[in-house]
């Protein structure tokens, strides 16, 4: 064939497969990346008080990806534990909060807003009190998109965001 020996066929034969399998390999890493495309913004923690080794982190995590996805779970190396909370208004005007067991869902092109007085994480037994211009890191866990790193700065009131007055 053209004058080709044997052996050059079989090397022109496993150059293109590797040159397929590597367009495959990039196309599928291309796809899974946008199906768990997260996004986090206006992250924020509270400073703890007085001997308190408890905060709540606050965030606005997007889900620009074409898939929903699940929020699993948080961590951070600062506290013993971190939970998702839910406070909730019963139908006397108390006030419950209580931890949300399952995760939380984050449609796809949807957003879930953690917020004081609403959805949270708490930040049970933290190492050392967290005190405002501190920076915390999360590290959050979702089914689809994986583990998703969020520096998170301590301060007493939220973070102003675009749009808003001072």
């Amino acid at each position: 064939m053209f004058g080709l020996t044997r052996i050059r066929i079989v090397e022109i034969g496993v150059a293109l497969l590797l040159t397929l399998a590597a367009i495959l390999f990039v196309g599928l890493t291309v796809w899974a990346a946008e199906i768990g495309k997260i996004e986090v913004a206006g992250a924020w923690a509270r400073p703890t008080v007085g001997p308190s080794r408890v905060s709540a982190a606050y965030m606005t995590i997007a889900n620009k990806g074409h898939a929903a996805d699940l929020l699993k779970s948080a961590r951070t190396p600062k506290a013993k534990s971190v939970e998702l909370h839910q406070t909730t208004m019963t139908a006397d005007g108390v006030m419950q909060m209580r931890k949300v067991e399952d995760g939380l869902p984050v449609e796809a092109g949807a957003s879930l807003v953690l917020k004081p007085g609403g959805t949270h994480f708490m930040l049970l037994g933290l190492e050392h009190a967290l005190e405002a211009d501190q920076n915390l890191t999360l590290t959050l866990e979702f089914a689809n998109a994986g583990l998703v790193e969020v520096m998170v700065p301590v301060s007493a009131t939220a973070p102003k965001t675009e749009g808003t007055s001072p």
